[in-house]
């Protein structure tokens, strides 16, 4: 009879943490949820709190490793795509859009913070450029005139910004990842084949 007790008693113990676990489970994923929601830089995104002083130029492509192999992903289909992509996404967000024949899309308000370069997005503009960004897809003629006019707006806008705080990703986040043992930079974008001198020029 003890013995059969003592069975009760443990099985009652195993039911009550399989319980608890499930409900300790449940109580992480609202919080993962929430937190998701908070970071979210779309409708939710938070108003700045700084002055803008910059603009961050990036390429929707970037390097990744696969099988001991660089490789940059595709950027395929049209500025549509891309904001939508970063309307719905959870985390990143953008600015603005600038597709292959030159169509500039609005993302998330000038007057609130993207998430788009880390440790420059409170006082920063973030633009993307629908290319691959992996020095081998040129930049068409219409994208750049587009970025072109919509910097001259921006700097108008924010008298702070400069030619000097224009900048490409890549001069601001120096994070690597590892393929087939040797450190690449992960942001790459917009990548050699984007004519930063020139661009400057122009403005």
């Amino acid at each position: 009879m003890f013995t059969k007790h003592v069975v009760l008693v443990r099985q009652s113990i195993v039911l009550l943490e399989n319980k608890m676990s499930k409900l300790l489970l449940l109580l992480l994923l609202q919080l993962l949820v929430v937190n998701a929601v908070a970071a979210r830089t779309t409708a939710e995104s938070r108003l700045r709190t700084v002055v803008v002083d910059s603009v961050v130029l990036h390429a929707i492509g970037g390097p990744f490793c696969k099988q001991g192999e660089v490789l940059f992903s595709a950027a395929s289909g049209e500025g549509e795509r891309w904001i939508s992509f970063f309307a719905r996404h959870e985390v990143l967000g953008i600015h603005y859009v600038i597709d292959r024949r030159g169509k500039v899309f609005s993302g998330i308000a000038e007057n609130r913070v993207a998430n788009h370069a880390l440790g420059w997005n409170p006082s920063s503009i973030g633009i993307e450029l629908v290319n691959r960004g992996d020095g081998k897809e040129a930049y068409t003629e219409v994208q750049i005139d587009a970025l072109v006019e919509l910097l001259t707006g921006v700097m108008s806008r924010y008298p702070e910004i400069s030619k000097s705080s224009i900048v490409r990703h890549s001069d601001v986040d120096e994070t690597k990842f590892e393929c087939a043992g040797a450190a690449h930079k992960r942001k790459a974008d917009p990548g050699v084949l984007f004519n930063y001198v020139d661009l400057l020029n122009r403005l």
